[in-house]
């Protein structure tokens, strides 16, 4: 089978055209790459949070996270105190600067967006997307549990 007509290859594809397109949509018009903004998108969503959270909602690693949130707060998008329930982790919420930017960039990023998944049926697609997460956390499970094994 050619490898560019698998399913996890065409998904792995729109994925990647999905990333570039909101990227240079919001590089163009609102200076912001799309990895800060979907620190920026989190917590917008979910209000003020840690680190660890953040990382773990949007499934990339507390250094990366580390390093976006430093960027965010450099420009005035954040703003990052110590938490009071764990004084060795941090807590990030938005300024007003990143709720203007953050509120502006979704709702164009939005209309953009709208023309990628014109003529998908939503529903279908969102409920294919959803056994597919469901097939690759039981896949990273078993291969965790494999690895483990003793040779």
């Amino acid at each position: 089978m050619d490898l560019r007509q698998s399913t996890v290859f065409k998904l792995h594809r729109a994925t990647t055209l999905v990333t570039r397109v909101s990227d240079e949509y919001l590089t163009a018009h609102h200076g912001i790459h799309y990895a800060p903004f979907l620190v920026l998108l989190t917590l917008r969503i979910a209000g003020p949070s840690p680190q660890r959270a953040i990382a773990q909602g949007l499934d990339v690693s507390r250094a990366s996270v580390t390093q976006r949130v430093h960027q965010l707060r450099e420009q005035g998008l954040v703003s990052v105190s110590i938490n009071a329930a764990d004084p060795r982790a941090n807590v990030v919420d938005l300024t007003l600067s990143g709720r203007r930017l953050t509120d502006a960039a979704w709702h164009g990023l939005e209309r953009t967006l709208n023309a990628v998944d014109d003529g998908v049926d939503d529903g279908l697609l969102r409920h294919q997307l959803e056994r597919l997460i469901t097939n690759c956390t039981t896949a990273l499970s078993l291969v965790t549990t494999t690895d483990q094994r003793p040779e």
